[in-house]
């Protein structure tokens, strides 16, 4: 009998396999670059997922065959009820993924899905900095285009809060949630009066670029002609029209020296991205992913502390290690 009991356990795990095997490349090219929300949960938290629910499954189907005496005029609904999920559940990802349409979804919910993509493809006046007006043209909502946006506002500062820190500088794997920069910066100027500023940039709207606003509102601020050693700590790397800025500038500027400590590195799959990191090398910037360490120097030296309490000292996050190996071999793959 423990054949049986085996048979049914394994099969619904058949078609999971497959399912993986076909789609194992749409995962990164595609999934991964989706806006999904904070609490989307890691990918490794699925095959364990789908290994239990699939285990749970195939065991009841197990029992109700057992208890209903076989395969008998009893077992044929529940078991015809079984065989008709288990097979739109092998069936869902390959067209999810091979389609890569998220209008996959089941219709009950692909409304609801198509707004949640709406909002988040389309932030609203409220996250632009604007006030939201819900009686704006005739009671419906006019849609926010990047074009319509005032010009882009970067704010400043000697220390973020330390909510930001723990969010966005998180080295982890996926980032969604996470499309802002914040970049915090060192100038050592060497020349008739050596000087050393710091503080911080960060993006105010969603296509702004805290990179960019680095060289048009700090270094100019710096002495002409002097020799300037820039590290920048960011929470995610460039995107390729900032790669370009920075290639720009260290061409153009023979004393600049630039180094840049990345938490994440930004759609690094990307063939584009992958040749503008190489460009920025070429250029004789240096990148590097945040170590530990380095997060610790950020969490003191940029991370505002509560008024009237003790500085708190800095908590690496569970994976941080882990995370920082991930994104190092992956720089080292791209670069070399």
């Amino acid at each position: 009998m423990w054949a049986y009991t085996v048979g049914f356990t394994v099969l619904p795990h058949v078609g999971g396999f497959l399912g993986w095997f076909l789609n194992r490349k749409e995962i990164p090219a595609w999934y991964e670059k989706l806006k999904k929300p904070s609490w989307c949960p890691s990918r490794r938290v699925f095959p364990v997922a789908w290994t239990v629910l699939y285990t749970g499954m195939g065991y009841a189907s197990y029992l109700v065959w057992n208890d209903l005496g076989g395969c008998s005029s009893k077992a044929i609904v529940p078991l015809g009820l079984y065989g008709a999920q288990l097979a739109l559940n092998w069936a869902w990802p390959p067209l999810f993924f091979g389609a890569r349409n998220l209008n996959m979804w089941p219709r009950l919910g692909a409304s609801v899905l198509g707004k949640m993509a709406e909002k988040q493809e389309e932030p609203s006046n409220a996250q632009n900095g604007e006030p939201d007006n819900a009686e704006e043209g005739e009671g419906k909502k006019k849609k926010v285009k990047r074009e319509d946006l005032p010009p882009f506002e970067i704010v400043t500062g000697e220390r973020l809060p330390a909510i930001f820190f723990k969010f966005q500088f998180r080295n982890v794997e996926y980032s969604s949630g996470r499309n802002k920069t914040f970049l915090c910066y060192v100038v050592e100027t060497q020349g008739k009066e050596s000087a050393t500023c710091r503080g911080y940039l960060e993006d105010e709207h969603a296509a702004a670029h805290a990179e960019m606003a680095f060289f048009n509102t700090i270094l100019p601020t710096c002495q002409a002609g002097a020799r300037h050693d820039v590290t920048w700590y960011v929470s995610s790397s460039p995107c390729v029209t900032c790669a370009e800025r920075i290639c720009e500038a260290l061409r153009k500027d023979k004393g600049l020296r630039l180094t840049i400590m990345v938490g994440r590195l930004f759609m690094w799959e990307e063939p584009e991205m992958q040749a503008a990191l190489r460009s920025m090398k070429e250029a004789g910037c240096k990148l590097r992913i945040m170590k530990p360490q380095d997060f610790e120097y950020v969490w003191k030296n940029f991370v505002e502390q509560e008024e009237g309490e003790e500085a708190k000292s800095f908590v690496p996050w569970e994976d941080i290690q882990e995370n920082f190996q991930y994104y190092e071999e992956k720089l080292a793959e791209i670069l070399h």
